[in-house]
């Protein structure tokens, strides 16, 4: 039974996930769960068998856990407080400021203006950044032994969820470090799931930059769990055409960068029925510019605020009912006092 073990610990196959352009690499990694066959012994000897360290995530070997660390990334701080890593944070970028304790944290400048010596001094076990270094700045913390893991910003919600595997690794090793990224990214795994669970409308994102988010955008990633995004079919961040007009969406979302009257004025958005008829939802930009669990807080308000435009409808629709029996009852009491029935004058 053991040499069985062993086979399957050493045979462990590398997992490999893709990240937009990039490869993910974890070297070893834990791709299944024990089989439900093994015995608790088993599965303490696997894990004795499986070291939990050196883990190597996208080209970084990391060979022990981390203890302290600088993130360049105002996402990727957040999330380690998220995780419970908040008092390993030893540096943060200039535009970190959530949770209101990382203000309390030194500044080191950002990924692409790095404050090199300051990242120096405080010798972290690793600098994480959405943004690659240049290469004269990765060198001279390499040359530091200060490692350095590059994760890109998410285009899917798995690759979201890969962000919090990826610090599970850095921090727990191979055997738990997954389990830890799966736990903690939980919350926001149940809030897509009860989110895609609504009625779908089809809509249109209005980005920061006035252009509509494409299909392989994060923003296309969680809108469309509410429905259709008439976009899709665009890569990125598309400029709107007149094609848009023939496409109507039934809401449109518009980054909080603008206000309504703002597409009220544009020459194609302001023809949009939905537009005409309120059906517009602003939303902060800042969810998906930093994707973190507060991405929870943004479903329940799409999640909200498309019911009240049902309700909205529904009120309209009524209202319009009302308006019709009521000029319907005005017609056949003129008729009556005309001495008019539906199969002529009476006498």
């Amino acid at each position: 039974m053991k040499n069985s073990i062993k086979l399957t610990a050493t045979a462990i196959l590398t997992a490999i996930f893709l990240s937009g352009c990039q490869q993910i690499i974890l070297v070893p990694g834990k791709t299944t769960a024990p089989a439900e066959s093994s015995t608790d012994a088993e599965s303490s000897y696997q894990e004795s068998v499986i070291k939990e360290f050196p883990v190597t995530l996208n080209g970084t070997e990391i060979t022990q856990a981390v203890k302290t660390v600088v993130s360049l990334t105002p996402a990727y701080s957040e999330i380690l407080f998220e995780m419970g890593y908040g008092n390993s944070v030893i540096g943060v970028c200039d535009y970190c400021d959530y949770p209101e304790k990382i203000n309390d944290i030194p500044s080191v400048g950002s990924s692409t203006t790095p404050d090199i010596q300051k990242i120096i001094s405080l010798k972290p076990d690793l600098v994480i950044t959405a943004t690659p270094l240049i290469t004269k700045d990765r060198m001279a913390l390499e040359s530091k032994g200060i490692k350095i893991l590059t994760i890109t910003s998410p285009k899917t919600t798995e690759e979201f969820h890969s962000i919090y595997k990826f610090i599970g690794l850095a921090f727990e090793g191979i055997i738990h470090g997954e389990d830890k990224g799966t736990s903690s990214y939980k919350q926001i795994h149940t809030a897509l799931n009860e989110a895609s669970k609504n009625d779908k409308n089809s809509f249109i994102y209005i980005s920061p930059t006035m252009a509509l988010a494409g299909g392989d955008t994060f923003e296309h990633s969680i809108l469309s769990k509410f429905g259709e995004n008439k976009a899709e079919k665009s890569n990125g961040y598309a400029s709107p055409t007149e094609s848009i007009i023939g496409n109507q969406p039934d809401i449109v979302f518009l980054s909080d960068r603008f206000e309504l009257a703002d597409i009220e004025e544009h020459t194609l958005y302001s023809q949009l029925e939905a537009v005409k008829n309120g059906r517009v939802i602003i939303v902060e930009s800042i969810y998906f510019e930093r994707p973190t669990a507060r991405i929870t807080k943004l479903l329940d308000y799409i999640k909200d605020s498309i019911e009240a435009l049902g309700k909205a409808d529904e009120e309209t629709s009524s209202e319009e009912r009302s308006e019709t029996e009521s000029q319907d009852d005005e017609d056949t009491a003129e008729s009556e006092e005309e001495g008019y029935y539906d199969d002529g004058y009476y006498e």
